[in-house]
């Protein structure tokens, strides 16, 4: 005699009981969050969201007159997505603050897990070193510190100097994998090399023969808003704009041509007057910043206005398609890196 197993039926009352004798041990039953667990495309809380740097600077100044740099160990006023209030995040997996420095000003020399770029919105002549070696910090260029680099700045200017800080923290947060640590002096690191070195070694189409395997991420840590805007030019002088890029280059590691740090990618883009790019989706999450320009970027159903000293994020998956009215040159910055070492990124190009 065959006998067969089926699923009982039951009533809600069961179901809940049978429910609470679960969680009592610590379990839990899939069926009930499956669908939300594995989606047919990425959902993700962010929400797409702009900032206006002038507004934020005079509030980042008076934070200048309340707490000292060595107070507050780094001055920032973070960019936090309103869908995710409290936890320091600007999409899921990235970060990013309003970091001010003034005359005088030291940063204390620390260093940690987490990769971080500093894209620089106001002023001159202030310094980022990078394991004792200083490059002395423009408008608009970008400047790495990899993840396990002792790094400090400085300001030997007559200005406030105010830059956009890109880290991956909710990330290695959510890998449970950070680490942290301070000179015990409190201060700056020595000098080792002149300013400038890393550039002559890595950013002129050579790298040393015989160069150190261990030491860890990007070795070529400034990439100047001089170089990078010119090469946008020539581009945009040789051939025509994609049609959903217009004219986009990603900066690169010059070890390996790879993204600029191992869980961050970032992007410079030119965008002529009067084009508009068609609509795509990707699964980065993307900051982007308003260097030169103005137009608008339409985000889903959203369209924001656009002007230089804007930041926007555009949250995974979101459709979004630009139009420039004046050229629009725009920095970016994503977690494209991440997802494509673990094969999960997709674009769709529509």
């Amino acid at each position: 005699m065959s006998t067969m197993l089926t699923a009982r039926s039951s009533g809600g009352e069961g179901r809940a009981e049978f429910y609470s004798r679960l969680r009592s041990r610590s379990l839990a039953p899939l069926w009930e969050v499956l669908s939300s667990l594995v989606t047919p495309v990425p959902r993700t809380p962010a929400q797409a969201v702009k900032w206006s740097f002038s507004a934020i600077r005079p509030l980042l100044l008076e934070a200048g007159e309340l707490i000292t740099a060595a107070e507050a160990e780094r001055r920032v006023l973070i960019l936090e997505n309103p869908a995710l209030p409290g936890e320091s995040r600007i999409t899921s997996t990235l970060y990013a603050g309003l970091q001010l420095i003034l005359p005088g000003e030291i940063a204390p020399a620390h260093r940690h897990t987490q990769n971080a770029l500093r894209f620089i919105m106001d002023g001159d002549g202030a310094f980022t070193a990078l394991d004792g070696e200083r490059t002395y910090m423009h408008k608009y260029d970008l400047v790495l510190t990899p993840g396990g680099r002792w790094h400090d700045h400085g300001n030997e200017s007559d200005g406030p100097m105010i830059w956009l800080d890109g880290l991956d923290i909710p990330l290695v947060r959510v890998l449970d994998a950070s680490f942290a640590e301070h000179r015990d002096d409190r201060g700056a690191c020595p000098t080792t090399r002149p300013p400038g070195d890393a550039t002559w070694r890595w950013g002129r189409n050579l790298r040393p023969s015989r160069h150190a395997d261990s030491t860890p991420g990007n070795p070529l840590f400034s990439y100047p808003f001089a170089d990078w805007r010119t090469t946008l030019q020539t581009l945009r002088a040789s051939e025509d704009p994609h049609p959903h890029d217009a004219y986009l280059m990603e900066f690169a590691n010059p070890l390996d041509g790879g993204p600029v740090l191992t869980t961050i990618s970032a992007f410079a883009r030119l965008t002529p007057a009067g084009f508009a790019t068609r609509p795509m989706r990707s699964s980065d999450g993307t900051v982007h910043v308003i260097v030169e320009g103005s137009g608008w970027i339409e985000i889903e159903d959203i369209r924001f206005e656009l002007a230089e000293g804007d930041i926007i994020v555009v949250p995974s998956w979101a459709k979004r398609r630009l139009h420039a009215d004046q050229d629009l040159v725009i920095f970016s910055y994503s977690d494209r890196a991440t997802q494509r070492k673990l094969s999960l990124w997709r674009e769709s190009l529509l």
